[in-house]
């Protein structure tokens, strides 16, 4: 009688969980929405800003329709600024008439004339968004420091007006707003946490002052240690503006359960102008920023003409060219061509290879020779060695010399962050807790009474 082998099972695959990408829509919103109508821009979750809702009906309602989040930001922390509060963010319903001047606490009460959250529910519930941004502000602001209990009651109030207007369907995600000094203190950071755990919200936005994509080694290391300090609140963590490598590092140790960012802007995040008065702009001014290129894998933009002189020295051109046949089909040329349609390309890309791999081996991919992270050292230091062409320099009007200094200052810095998350990775197991999975939501059902998702 032959033998009956048993066959071992087949183990299971190791969890892979989704991350949240969301996408601030800003000024290129014309641009994005050529982009998602021919299939090149995988959006599924949209950060819209009250202000700028009236023109970008299009791409937003291309994606509501195809099932993805829409997120309004209320853009109440540049309306109580300064420095800000006169500028776009005017055309927000609920900002004060020109020359009255910021948005004030009182502004923000429940029981206040000026019914700012009241507008806010409204807004959303017309606009048939997913989720709100609470009204929150900066808590650095130095000429109120008190805004995080104004915070707190006005994202009650507005939960009851949402659910007053019919719009108990629609979530509230909380941006916590602060400087890095206040995050990265235990205590401070506590306090917070015990707050927002009270809070009808979903996810928490974290949005850092002073850290962007050129954040360095030591900024690194205390953002992911300051966002494990959140983990406890047992909700999703959205790194907010937090772009390039930092970004990627993030949801890759598992700080962060999704990010937020621009395509070309809201990289970075800094209120360095926010308390001063905003200087007079000139009549002959261009509105808008300048484009400026993403190079591939080197984890920093440049200027077009900063671009054209590195492409002027030899082997340049390959090297600061987009290699992705399927994003640039003609290399170099078409990267310059379409600056947005790259970055959007190259963005998601990025964020599409990260979100295949294991959780418990997204660092180990971060870190290997053919992440993200040895990719950046390289062709970081790839760049720093090019001799760009003097005539092409001087036609361009940059001074060869202070490029090529940042660019080395930027190698040794992208040296260093490799160094510290190699040893990060290293002291520390696999079994560190990681952010809660932000997972993807669609307005219309009703949330319980303390907004859990």
């Amino acid at each position: 009688m032959a033998a009956q082998i048993l066959p071992f099972p087949k183990p299971s695959p190791a969890p892979s969980s989704p991350i949240a990408t969301y996408l601030w829509v800003g000024e290129a919103h014309r641009k994005l929405a050529d982009l998602h109508g021919a299939g090149h821009l995988p959006a599924r979750r949209l950060v819209v800003e009250a202000s700028r809702l009236r023109h970008q009906q299009e791409l937003i309602a291309a994606v509501r329709d195809a099932g993805g989040e829409i997120v309004l930001d209320t853009e109440a922390a540049e309306l109580a600024s300064v420095g800000r509060h006169a500028g776009r963010v005017r055309g927000a319903p609920w900002a004060l008439p020109e020359g009255a001047g910021p948005l004030g606490p009182d502004h923000f009460r429940a029981d206040a004339k000026s019914d700012v959250i009241g507008q806010i529910a409204r807004l959303a519930v017309s606009s048939g968004v997913t989720a709100v941004l609470s009204p929150a502000h900066h808590l650095g602001d130095p000429a109120f420091r008190d805004w995080f209990s104004v915070d707190r009651d006005a994202c009650l109030a507005l939960r009851r007006a949402l659910d007053r207007e019919g719009g108990q369907g629609i979530a509230i995600d909380y941006p916590l707003i602060v400087p890095n000094a206040v995050l990265n203190q235990p205590n401070q950071r506590g306090m917070l946490v015990a707050t927002l755990a009270a809070l009808p919200i979903d996810y928490v936005w974290l949005r850092v002052a002073g850290l962007g994509a050129d954040a360095g080694p030591l900024q690194l290391s205390r953002y992911l240690s300051a966002a494990a300090g959140l983990h406890n609140l047992g909700k999703p963590v959205i790194a907010d503006q937090l772009g390039g490598l930092p970004g990627q590092a993030a949801l890759a140790f598992g700080g962060v359960s999704g990010i937020a960012q621009g395509i070309g802007e809201r990289e970075r995040f800094d209120t360095g102008d926010w308390h001063k008065p905003a200087k007079p702009r000139p009549d002959d001014a261009k509105f808008g920023r300048a484009v400026r290129l993403s190079i591939p894998g080197l984890n920093r933009t440049l200027t077009r003409s900063e671009l054209d002189v590195l492409a002027s020295a030899k082997n340049g051109r390959r090297i600061c060219g987009c290699a992705d046949r399927a994003c640039c089909k003609h290399g170099y040329d078409s990267m310059v061509a379409d600056p947005r349609g790259h970055a959007a390309r190259q963005f998601f890309s990025s964020i599409a290879k990260l979100e295949a791999v294991p959780d418990l081996r997204r660092e180990t991919y971060f870190l290997s020779h053919d992440g993200p992270m040895a990719k950046a050292d390289r062709t970081a230091r790839e760049i720093k060695a090019l001799r760009p062409d003097a005539a092409e320099a001087a036609r361009q009007n940059i001074d060869p010399e202070a490029l090529m200094k940042r660019l080395a200052d930027h190698s040794r810095t992208t040296e260093k962050i490799r160094t510290t998350l190699e040893t990060i990775h290293e002291t520390r197991g696999n079994d560190v807790p990681r952010a809660r999975v932000a997972a993807l939501r669609s307005g219309g059902a009703p949330k319980s009474a303390k907004g859990q998702p």
